[in-house]
């Protein structure tokens, strides 16, 4: 039921209500009371003759019988206005100043000193070094790398003027001499003496005090240095003539040890062969390797005691 509806009842049932309260008042006032209703003319129509109302005396005591006429009501609906949308009244925003707050002030926390338990630390394990075994150098290895080095800014040359500044050479005879001369000069002009444990070593040169020195085997495109001593301390005496050659493949000293024919003495075997002889060398180790007057110096380790020499 929609609010229009209950409206009209309500206000039907009111009027109702006001009738009856009238009827009442009218009755109990020895009709004093003016009953407002339509008289009833003689013309009424039939219509109006249904709609009238009969009061009996049982009804209301004491009154005459009166006809009532009843009053048609016309409920007009009241068209109610829509509810008018109001628009949002936008509010400004409130700027707040900032609220400027005191420092709070806190007391220092006092803490306990933490208790470090003591860390046991594992031994390490190093593991042991190995050491290479030094390189052990002689006389003869020394030279050999002075003569190599040589040799090779020989070749680097590549004019004779620039050949002869690198000997030092006063002609162009560059050969074995030119080489052995700068050698000796780099040296300060003197041999490197031999080890006195190779000396000690030998068959036969026990004693002697001897020089190691180079020869330049080979020709002049291909020189190879060859190490072999004497008792010269440089380029005085006899230059060629040696019991003791160098073989740099087997790291070992070659004693050579021809008697003479007449004593008891030895025979020096001479490096002239080699100059300008382009398989001199290689043919030289070949004979020292199977010659019975070609024998290897053993020089024993330093806790070996040396084998009786012969004389």
């Amino acid at each position: 039921m929609n609010k229009k509806v209950l409206r009209a009842m309500l206000l039907t049932i009111g009027l109702l209500l006001i009738a009856f309260a009238v009827v009442l008042m009218s009755g109990s006032g020895a009709n004093k009371a003016v009953v407002a209703s339509t008289p009833a003319y003689e013309t009424r129509s039939v219509d109006a003759e249904a709609t009238e109302e009969t009061i009996t005396d049982s009804e209301v005591p004491l009154a005459a019988p009166q006809a009532i006429e009843t009053i048609q009501l016309t409920v007009i609906p009241v068209k109610e206005a829509a509810p008018v949308a109001e628009a949002p009244v936008a509010e400004a925003p409130v700027v707040e100043a900032p609220i400027a707050e005191e420092p709070t002030k806190e007391e220092p926390v006092t803490e306990e000193p933490v208790k470090e338990e003591p860390v046991t630390e594992e031994p390490v394990v190093e593991e042991p070094v190995t050491e290479e075994p030094a390189v052990v150098t002689s006389a003869a290895i020394r030279m050999l790398e002075r003569a190599n080095a040589l040799i090779v800014q020989y070749n680097a040359c590549t004019t004779m003027a620039e050949k002869r500044a690198l000997l030092g050479a006063s002609n162009n005879s560059l050969g074995n001499d030119a080489i052995r001369t700068k050698i000796l000069a780099d040296l300060g002009g003197s041999w490197e003496q031999l080890e006195v444990e190779v000396v000690a070593a030998t068959e036969y040169q026990q004693g002697k005090t001897l020089y190691v020195q180079v020869y330049i085997s080979d020709v002049s495109t291909s020189y190879v240095p060859v190490v072999y001593t004497t008792q010269n301390a440089d380029r005085s005496g006899n230059q060629w003539a040696t019991n003791l050659v160098y073989n740099d493949e087997t790291a070992t000293w070659m004693e050579y040890t021809q008697k003479h024919a007449y004593n008891d003495s030895r025979v020096g075997f001479y490096m002239n062969p080699l100059k300008d002889n382009e398989d001199g060398w290689e043919e030289l180790k070949d004979t020292m390797e199977e010659s019975p007057v070609w024998q290897p110096v053993v020089v024993p380790a330093a806790d070996e005691t040396p084998a009786d020499t012969v004389g």
